[in-house]
């Protein structure tokens, strides 16, 4: 057995002996959740009634279920993190859409308080028409509804006499999901740095204990998936992949007591090409096709895409990816050459939704991130579009073929994403108002 993989080896066997353990404690840990959380609710005072109309109503037969329709927080994060309505004399103030809006989305409406932190920000997603967040981290703004999440590190140091605190905000959280009628679906967070390569050639001590403990926070959410906003790795290397591979299938056994499924994230460079081939010389330029000045020597390439060689290496059934139609769609833009074995340039055009078609049970996530094609910005330069609120006229991504090519129906989890929602001290209404239209336009695509 590698030494670089001994201890975590062992921490598998110590994870397997005591699944049934872990097992009965977490079905009844499940059980006692929404209480729990339900009653964290009821200790808090009442939410604004300002947040009380539902915004959004169904299309008969709609393409996306009711219930896979869903946003990852870092969306909002603005909201997420400003104190909000609830005992504040002196809320943030900003616009939420006048009475045509969002068909109108030029109709701000008046000058209303705005909700803030997660118990409000929830409320506002469920009128919007989502079913599902994923979380984006855990911390909100400290005086909202339920406070600060406990830190767990401080200096880097793992503070495990928080860890009865940071189960308790989880639960309150669950409880503001319940109430709200929403499903946590994942979360952008801790994903372990040491494996493999820590002081001990394996996962260090502080980094199993502090995965367990996120793995059960999530598990009090509800979470069927745990993951990163991270590539499985950021090389481009044969080597890195591989060991990659390794340490996701790990971490995947890790959670398994706790039937939740650990997902990396794609970036456009996940869809770029794997060097995996003997140093060739090339002396033509890789986009342009243009004679170099001089010949250099690079790695050569087979053509096989990084996160292809990640699923290809990987179980099936065991290592989940959620892919971002954003930054899948920058990779065709930017990655259409490369140089093969021979140290000749060959040219492959990347199809975001071919991809998920022919691995569909591999992408249970993804993020429904739109975007306009940037004119100013040729093939393989830039990142070739700009982001926009989902379903926007003005959207160059085929959203619509996508979402009827998913099968088996009712798999997939689509999330609402825009980095550049949030207006800032300008407009701090926007991530909300943009929260609304994407959410109408979700609801709004029939079969």
């Amino acid at each position: 057995m590698p030494h670089a993989i001994s201890s975590t080896v062992t921490h598998f066997r110590r994870s397997e002996e005591t699944t049934m353990a872990q097992e009965h404690r977490l079905s009844r840990r499940r059980l006692l959740t929404i209480s729990a959380g339900t009653l964290a609710v009821a200790a808090i005072a009442p939410a604004t009634p300002a947040l009380a109309d539902q915004l959004v109503q169904n299309v008969p037969n709609p393409l996306l279920p009711p219930g896979k329709r869903g946003t990852i927080l870092y969306t909002q994060r603005d909201a997420t993190a400003r104190r909000g309505i609830w005992n504040n004399p002196a809320p943030t103030m900003g616009y939420l859409g006048g009475p045509n809006f969002p068909a109108d989305p030029d109709d701000l409406g008046p000058l209303v308080p705005l909700p803030g932190g997660f118990r409000e920000v929830f409320q506002f997603l469920a009128r919007a028409g989502f079913k599902q967040v994923e979380f984006a981290g855990y911390n909100q703004h400290a005086e909202n509804q339920g406070g600060a999440a406990p830190p767990l590190t401080q200096s880097g140091r793992l503070l495990r006499e928080n860890f009865p605190a940071y189960l308790d905000y989880a639960r309150t959280l669950r409880g503001f999901l319940d109430e709200a009628g929403l499903e946590a679906i994942g979360n952008h967070g801790f994903i372990p740095n040491s494996w493999p390569g820590g002081p001990n050639g394996g996962m260090t001590t502080d980094d199993y204990d502090r995965f367990q403990i996120e793995l059960e926070f999530a598990s009090i959410l509800g979470m069927p998936y745990m993951g990163t906003g991270g590539d499985p790795t950021g090389s481009s290397a044969k080597e890195a992949w591989d060991l990659a591979a390794q340490k996701w299938e790990a971490i995947n056994d890790l959670a398994a007591p706790w039937r939740i499924s650990i997902y990396p994230h794609n970036h456009a460079d996940a869809y770029g090409f794997l060097q995996d081939g003997p140093m060739v010389q090339v002396t033509v330029d890789r986009v342009t096709g243009a004679p170099l000045p001089q010949p250099q020597m690079v790695r050569g390439e087979s053509g096989i895409r990084k996160m292809q060689y990640y699923l290809d290496i990987t179980p099936s059934t065991k290592c989940y990816c959620e892919i971002d139609i954003y930054w899948a769609h920058s990779a065709q833009h930017r990655f259409r050459w490369y140089y093969d074995w021979e140290g000749q340039r060959r040219e492959s055009v990347f199809s975001p939704i071919d991809q998920i078609a022919a691995q569909p049970l591999r992408y249970p996530l993804y993020h429904a991130k739109d975007g306009e094609r940037r004119d100013d910005q040729p093939v393989g330069v830039g990142e070739g579009y700009r982001m926009i609120p989902f379903g926007d006229p003005r959207s160059d991504i085929d959203y619509d073929a996508i979402f009827r090519r998913h099968r088996p129906r009712g798999y997939h989890n689509p999330n609402y994403e825009d980095d550049t929602a949030p207006g800032g001290a300008a407009d701090p209404g926007r991530s909300l108002r943009h929260a609304v239209i994407s959410g109408t336009n979700m609801a709004n695509m029939a079969r």
